[in-house]
Order: structure tokens, then C-alpha cells, then sequence
């Protein structure tokens, strides 16, 4: 960082994980990365965050990602709090500024540093309803996932209905970073089936 910055602070680039409601993976700025969500960078200034960015103006898309992915980090960490529902643990992440559901995107190093957990063998149960939130079930009991469930999807229900809303959903995220619903939105609902290998798994492991 320069001398200069701090007395005429320069906008950072940060990677920022908004709703999107346009339903394809083209339209729209930067990359649809699960259902219903959208990674973009936007530059961050003292009192000021701007739109999303051009990314070819940044040096390309690849050079664009990686230095906002690094703005992102090094942000103030943060909240963490352990919430319990039955027999189920909720890790919740609670930012005062608007990226808290972007560190959705450096979750396992979240975790690691918080947590000493890295990359989940069977994966988590994820919600990021609103801009300050993101809260995980770490899948590692069968027995647990109904408890998890319903702390998880009330609080994506109440939490989207606060600030700036992102997503109203559940998500499986995969021990390789991948988002899926756990049904499929279709006329006829079926599990996500990498999610029920997890149940699977997990049921095999119990009995």
C-alpha cells in the first residue's frame, strides 16, 4: 500500500456474491456460481461501493477475479457464533459490512482459520440470505440434518427478509466447492443426487 493511501484512499477491487434473478448463466455482469447466485467485483471505497465492474477494464476476467478474490480477504473478519438445534450444530458468520455472504466464496479458509476444519469430507449444508449472512451445517451425522435443516431454512426465511437480500434457499455445497439445491424446483422434486450419496454415505457409516 502507498503513503499516499491514506490520505486519498484508493477504491479496492472485492469479489461480491449477489442474488440473481435472471435465470441463465449469460446475461447479466460476472459468473452465476450456484442457483440463484452471482459473483462480481465491484470497487470498494471509503463510504462508497460501486457497480460491477467491467472486468476488461481490470486487466481481463482472470486478473479482475483473483485481485477482488484478495480484496475479499483481506477484509475484516467476520463474527462467529455456534448456534444449536437438537442434536445439530449451525456455524453462523455475521459481517458489518455488505460482504458477509461473500465469504461464501473463501469458505474453507473461513473454516480452516476458524474453525480448524478444512474441506468437509461429505460436504455442508449452506445459506447466505442476506448481505451480512453466511451460516453452514457441517455434514458429518445423519442424525443431525433435520435439526440443521430447520435452523438453516428459518433462518433463510427471516434473515432474507432483512437488509439486502441474496438467496431464500438451502444449499448443499460439495467437498469440491460445488452448489446445488438439495431437490430439484421441478414439477416433480428429486434429491440432488451428490447429496444423497452424502445420506448414503452417512447411513452406512451409522448403521
Amino acid at each position: 500500500m502507498s503513503i499516499f493511501d491514506q490520505f486519498v484512499p484508493v477504491p479496492r477491487l472485492v469479489a461480491r456474491v449477489v442474488g440473481d434473478r435472471t435465470g441463465s448463466a449469460r446475461p447479466g455482469p460476472g459468473r452465476v456460481f450456484g442457483p440463484g447466485l452471482r459473483q462480481v467485483e465491484v470497487l470498494v471505497g471509503e463510504t462508497t461501493i460501486s457497480e460491477p465492474v467491467d472486468p476488461t477494464t481490470h486487466g481481463g476476467p482472470a486478473l479482475c477475479r483473483r485481485v477482488a478474490m484478495d480484496g475479499l480477504r483481506a477484509l475484516r473478519k467476520p463474527r462467529h457464533e455456534t448456534l444449536t438445534a437438537g442434536r445439530a450444530n449451525v456455524e453462523t458468520f455475521v459481517a458489518d459490512d455488505v460482504f458477509g455472504a461473500s465469504r461464501l466464496l473463501i469458505l474453507d479458509e473461513l473454516l480452516a482459520e476458524t474453525l480448524l476444519i478444512e474441506r468437509p469430507s461429505h460436504g455442508m449444508l449452506v445459506v447466505v440470505p442476506n448481505r451480512h449472512l453466511v451460516a453452514v451445517h457441517i455434514l458429518e451425522s445423519v442424525r443431525s440434518i433435520p435439526a440443521a435443516l430447520g435452523l438453516l431454512g428459518e433462518l433463510a426465511v427471516i434473515e432474507y427478509r432483512i437488509a439486502e437480500p441474496v438467496s431464500p434457499w438451502v444449499y448443499f455445497r460439495a467437498p469440491d466447492g460445488r452448489l446445488s439445491l438439495l431437490a430439484s424446483p421441478s414439477a416433480r422434486p428429486s434429491l440432488d443426487p451428490r447429496f444423497n450419496a452424502v445420506l448414503r454415505d452417512l447411513t452406512s457409516a451409522e448403521d
